[in-house]
């Protein structure tokens, strides 16, 4: 047993098993000469006799030659197609190592070097998700981040009004999010209930059906009543209030976010998808707080505006009241004159042609000529008078213990003095007005009626040849 242990082939390398090769197939032509001498040097031979042992010996040494010559080529074919499959991307494919030679340390290497091809793809498909997943979560916060200084500079510039401010807001806040949709909720004051303001998204729909109460058991309800965040996606295990809200409103994800300052309840932000297995990230509940920090902004600073407005009483350009003081203070100096029976006029002048002359002339002269004709108003006033500024051309006097016949001489005499003056430091600097003159009760009992009698009395004014005051 030791004997053909020895002598095997099965262990030997490539180089001896060639060698061996060679020397078997070399015996073929040794034969050969071997025969040549024995039939042309040494004829005494039997000759049929020494062919035959020539020839079966030649066969036998060259067929085994071909086997081992076989035995040597069969494994590097079989190596080679399967090595093709492999390089063909067929990681999943081995070679079979049948020796223990070159051949088969050379199988048994491409092996291991295909499952760390494999392995190593694995890890940069991995990755790849990851580094997918990564650059989507960098992409969203961009956004979102772009977004948000966005809607703060619109915020502090104060240059759109609330509604499409909210709009604006809702769409961008929604946006960051893999089709999704959102709705606003606000309430008119603090006593009424939350109704859809602000939608975006074609899957709203259902949700505009709901009306969110401030002491109500619904899901919103108590987002608003709680100042809680509500989420639920493919991560949370529903209640059974949240799967009869999916059942009822056909939404499979949502995140809800409280809008509210203080005391103040303003609304309620909802988030949603209809896409399946999603999840909403504890980053993603962050960015959307500060989406509904920014409507909270939005909101204080229109109520702010709102109440400035309603404060102020002067117009910032010509230092005049402004028309919301001058109607107020009508309205009061009307019900004086009725209760005391003495007279109240209301005077309401325009600067003819003011469009023509601020198209040729600016913006920033028109605005010089609108402060001068304010002052020419103004050193004009008698004490217990009023001017103020109610359009951008227009200019209201109110004149309490003042008739109709006074307050029209007063008028004539601010018209003279705008005709007389000079808005331009070179020539063609004039300038005229044209009035309106009423006077309660004859023209009216309330201050509606006695601002348009004037008013209408000044388009008469203006279509009958301008620079005139009628009474």
């Amino acid at each position: 047993m030791n004997i053909f242990k020895r002598v095997s082939l099965v262990n030997k390398g490539l180089r001896y098993k060639l060698l061996l090769a060679f020397s078997l197939m070399s015996v073929i032509p040794l034969l050969a000469c071997v025969y040549v001498i024995s039939l042309y040097v040494f004829p005494q031979l039997d000759s049929l006799a020494s062919v035959s042992v020539i020839v079966v010996v030649s066969i036998f040494i060259a067929l085994l030659g071909l086997f081992l010559a076989r035995s040597l080529v069969d494994p590097v074919i079989d190596m080679a197609i399967e090595a093709n499959m492999i390089a063909s991307g067929h990681y999943d494919k081995n070679l079979t190592v049948a020796t223990d030679d070159e051949v088969g340390n050379l199988a048994v290497s491409i092996n291991t070097m295909t499952q760390k091809i494999k392995t190593n793809l694995d890890e940069l498909k991995t990755y790849g998700l990851k580094m997918k997943e990564i650059n989507s979560d960098v992409h969203k916060k961009v956004l979102a981040l772009s977004s948000l200084l966005q809607i703060g500079d619109v915020i502090s510039a104060g240059s759109i009004q609330l509604e499409p401010l909210l709009e604006m807001t809702v769409e961008k806040a929604a946006g960051i999010f893999e089709s999704s949709f959102g709705i606003l909720y606000l309430a008119k004051d603090d006593e009424s209930d939350f109704l859809p303001k602000i939608e975006y998204g074609e899957d709203v729909g259902p949700l505009r059906e709901i009306i969110v109460k401030r002491k109500g058991q619904g899901l919103l309800d108590k987002v608003i009543e709680n100042r809680s965040v509500l989420i639920f996606d493919s991560s949370v295990r529903l209640s059974k209030d949240m799967e009869g809200f999916k059942a009822i409103y056909n939404i499979k994800n949502i995140l809800a976010i409280p809008i509210y300052s203080g005391r103040r309840n303003f609304g309620i932000m909802v988030i949603g998808s209809n896409l399946e297995d999603y999840k909403y990230k504890n980053d993603d509940v962050e960015l959307l707080k500060v989406f509904a920090k920014q409507l909270t902004i939005a909101i204080e600073s229109d109520l702010l505006n709102k109440k400035a407005d309603e404060l102020a009483i002067k117009d910032e350009l010509t230092d005049l009241y402004n028309k919301k003081f001058i109607l107020n203070r009508l309205g009061e100096e009307i019900r004086r004159a009725i209760f005391y029976q003495r007279p109240c006029s209301f005077v309401i002048f325009g600067i003819d042609s003011f469009d023509t002359f601020r198209t040729a002339h600016g913006e920033l002269i028109a605005e010089e000529v609108l402060k001068k004709v304010s002052k020419v108003i103004k050193d004009n006033m008698v004490p217990v008078g009023k001017a103020a500024r109610i359009a951008g051309d227009e200019f209201a006097v109110l004149l309490p213990e003042k008739n109709k016949k006074e307050a029209f001489s007063l008028a004539e005499e601010i018209r003279k003095k705008v005709e007389g003056a000079s808005f331009l430091k070179s020539g063609n600097g004039n300038l005229t007005v044209s009035g309106g003159v009423s006077e309660n009760p004859l023209d009216g009992a309330t201050s509606e009626e006695l601002y348009k009698r004037a008013g209408d009395l000044l388009r008469e004014a203006r279509n009958t040849g301008k620079n005139k005051v009628i009474m």
